[in-house]
């Protein structure tokens, strides 16, 4: 994938982050002693997360070296806010982590990601803690209002297409939750979401 697309996407959704990670934080049902972001786009919503559970940990898993090494720099993060973060770079499929190990686990563009069998879906799965929750999925969200939308949308659509962005179907993404049993809700409401829970 394309960082420097990567990085412009998410310089792009700076104001669409927070509303995501409200929206994750929704669905925990106790403020989570360790979080985990997977994917090219982590940082924004766990970061934004972390202003939510400040007493939280968060580990953000980036398959590509080039975005780990230059992570904290990116999001502008002073040594402070560095202490509470930790940074891994190794392929998402299998994560290299320990099964049960996170409380709060959001991806957002997970569709990237995804495998026929949607291996992914599995791993972010079996490293969810019982009593966990896992936000996966791609959109704006819920809590993203249209003013912020508005002036960003045909813009995401073409960074988003020319990282080689995947549409995948309600049905589609319910079949592979089911192929990996997974137990999940679909939301629809500001794109396609998975709420996985243990």
């Amino acid at each position: 994938m394309d960082v420097k697309i990567i990085r412009e996407i998410n310089l792009l959704w700076q104001e669409v982050y927070p509303g995501l990670a409200r929206q994750a934080a929704e669905h925990c049902q106790k403020p989570p002693r360790n979080m985990l972001e997977v994917g090219c786009f982590s940082g924004g919503t766990g970061l934004e997360l972390l202003k939510i559970f400040p007493h939280s940990r968060l580990t953000v898993a980036l398959e590509l070296p080039e975005m780990a090494q230059t992570f904290f720099e990116d999001w502008q993060l002073e040594p402070a806010e560095r202490s509470c973060i930790e940074i891994i770079s190794a392929p998402l499929v299998p994560l290299a982590l320990p099964d049960t190990s996170f409380v709060l686990i959001v991806c957002r563009g997970v569709f990237f990601f995804l495998d026929a069998q949607g291996k992914l879906l599995s791993e972010m799965y079996r490293v969810l803690a019982p009593g966990g929750a896992c936000f996966a999925g791609g959109g704006f969200g819920s809590h993203t209002p249209q003013t912020v939308i508005d002036p960003i949308a045909d813009e995401s659509r073409r960074l988003n297409y020319a990282l080689g962005k995947k549409l995948v179907a309600p049905q589609e993404f319910e079949a592979l939750l089911r192929g990996n049993t997974v137990s999940a809700e679909i939301i629809e409401a500001g794109g396609l979401w998975a709420v996985m829970t243990k």
